[in-house]
């Protein structure tokens, strides 16, 4: 089930068109993992709907070309508005902060899609609109920033064929809390980027009826196919905080493991299917 009827999107909708007001708008490109298919795929369909016509930028353009862009503003000034993806690594473990620095400084006027913000960006309020993605870890570090969900539930995907079994998919990366991971786990976000194929990172969540994991867009991806989820704790509040703005209220098949110590009895899942 998509979220795309929510007034939330309708909100955001009004204001990335005031935002845009007619000019052209560069779309800075996060980088990540398969996961940030899903948000980029959202927000495509998104701005499409809209009729807004973006010109898409990665944002390891931008860093390669820091001299580049500052000569070229110092010589006609700021360059055009950018929308920024939406994305959930603004923390200190990753480089996305500083990125957001860079790309704000090269634009007129920023507009950051749905993201989660543990702390407040250092970014010129009066340059520089925010959305959040949740009503809880973000709310407290940036209450006075628009909500809505993450692009990703903007996605109205097709049915797929009933799952079978149950698939285990749990980070193995900067974000995993030091757990031993279950036997027969597939860290499927990081089989991909954010440039791979969202429908076949949905073909894989589907496959199964039941799916644990602790990692947010593949959650997501279960949600939006109508399977049962167990979302597990992780490094970050940032699962648990979407979890209560956008996945309980809507999907009663998510169910949030708040102990990440609950990982550990996936084991005895894992030993049942085998035998």
């Amino acid at each position: 089930m998509s979220l795309r009827d929510q007034p939330c999107f309708l909100e955001l909708a009004d204001d990335v068109r005031k935002f845009a007001g007619g000019d052209r708008v560069v779309e800075i490109v996060n980088s990540g993992n398969w996961g940030d298919a899903l948000i980029h795929a959202g927000q495509r369909a998104f701005l499409s709907d809209l009729g807004i016509a973006t010109v898409p930028v990665p944002i390891a353009r931008l860093r390669k070309d820091k001299l580049r862009h500052r000569i070229l503003a110092a010589m006609r000034g700021l360059q055009p508005k950018a929308i920024i993806t939406g994305s959930g690594a603004y923390r200190d473990f990753y480089n996305r902060p500083a990125e957001l620095g860079v790309a704000a400084a090269r634009f007129r006027n920023v507009l950051v899609m749905p993201s989660s913000f543990p702390f407040r960006p250092d970014l010129d309020p009066d340059r520089t609109i925010f959305w959040r993605r949740d009503m809880l870890e973000s709310y407290e570090a940036m209450p006075e920033a628009s909500f809505c969900h993450d692009m990703a539930f903007y996605l109205d995907p097709a049915p797929r064929a009933p799952g079978k079994g149950v698939g285990i998919m749990l980070r193995n990366d900067v974000e995993r809390l030091e757990l031993e991971l279950p036997e027969g786990n597939i860290d499927l976000s990081n089989e991909g980027t954010h440039l791979s194929d969202p429908d076949q990172f949905l073909d894989r969540i589907g496959a199964y009826e039941v799916i644990h994991t602790n990692r947010l867009h593949v959650g997501i991806g279960a949600a939006l196919l109508g399977r049962e989820v167990h979302l597990y704790a992780s490094r970050t509040r940032k699962l648990e905080s979407i979890f209560k703005s956008s996945l309980e209220p809507f999907y009663p098949n998510v169910h949030y493991h708040s102990d990440p110590s609950d990982i550990l009895k996936l084991k005895h899942i894992t030993a049942r299917q085998d035998h």
